[in-house]
């Protein structure tokens, strides 16, 4: 083979295996023109363009151009404008094909704007997903989920927590202590009652934090009030959870009302400084954990 067609076939071969090596976003969905592509950092991405037809090269959330951070081979040929969501591209010239690098505060875009071809329609949005954001999102909730493991195994060490019965004497409130679980590392059953028996929970205790009237009867619920320092007397503020009334609060007296009729309840083993609550939760197998167990957002 002569020398020059030598060289032909394999400056051939060259602009062959260049253009390979750019990579062809794909289109989002229904429009082509809305192209999507995986983030690389060691490949160029090939943004078709026309005269006329402006390009949006969009990053994801908080992620912007630093400072002097764009370069264009041709910047005769193109407009740049940098916004918080990306870069907008507009063509100035009639065969305006150049290279483009964007610096970002977290990564570097190389593109080639290149004329709109068979195989491309025109790039009117090119969008990019990042594995390394979503290894991140991974990472960040493997995180919580070990913090949540941690906490409630810390919970559980201490042994379950158990509730006081009111009823049959102290062997059923041993069985009623042991059918029932709060999510607090201690309970406290020491409760005296005294008044109208007909006004009763069928089981009752405290957290440290909070305290616990389970109704597991058919019965209307009365109302709960806390005794306060000066002998008056408070509605307490609860939730439902089931069949339990959660008293928000621990207190060394309640008085329950329903009618004319009144139950007295003495909490015996009152702590003014409360329980530890490993799990800082009063929501069964769940946990509070703090921000930083749950991973911050990409910078």
């Amino acid at each position: 083979m002569p020398p020059g067609v030598v060289a032909l076939a394999a400056g051939l071969a060259f602009a062959s295996s260049h253009a390979r090596a750019l990579e062809t976003p794909r289109s989002c969905g229904s429009d082509p023109h809305i192209q999507c592509a995986t983030y690389d950092p060691n490949q160029a991405y090939r943004v078709a363009t026309m005269p006329g037809r402006v390009v949006m090269i969009q990053f994801e959330p908080g992620e912007h151009i630093i400072d002097s951070g764009e370069g264009i081979g041709d910047g005769k040929a193109w407009h740049v404008a940098i916004n918080d969501s990306g870069a907008l591209l507009k063509p100035g010239a009639l065969q305006p094909e150049t290279n483009l690098v964007l610096v970002t505060n977290r990564r570097t875009y190389s593109l080639s704007l290149a004329d709109v071809s068979a195989g491309q329609p025109a790039t009117w949005m090119l969008r990019f997903d990042y594995p390394d954001t979503k290894a991140k999102l991974t990472a960040a909730q493997q995180r919580r989920q070990e913090a949540v493991s941690a906490a409630l195994s810390g919970q559980q060490g201490n042994g379950p927590a158990v509730p006081a019965s009111n009823a049959g004497g102290a062997n059923a409130v041993r069985r009623a202590a042991a059918q029932a679980v709060t999510s607090a590392s201690a309970a406290n059953m020491q409760y005296m009652m005294r008044g109208d028996r007909a006004l009763a929970p069928t089981a009752l205790w405290d957290d440290g934090r909070f305290t616990y009237f389970k109704y597991a009867t058919a019965r209307d619920l009365p109302t709960i009030f806390t005794k306060l320092p000066d002998g008056s007397e408070a509605t307490a503020n609860f939730h439902m959870e089931g069949d339990t009334v959660v008293v928000h609060e621990v207190s060394s007296s309640f008085v329950i009302r329903y009618g004319q009729s009144v139950l007295g309840i003495r909490n015996d083993g009152y702590s003014p400084d409360g329980h530890y609550n490993r799990a800082g939760s009063s929501v069964p197998d769940s946990a509070r954990i703090q921000r930083d167990h749950a991973g911050t957002s990409a910078n």
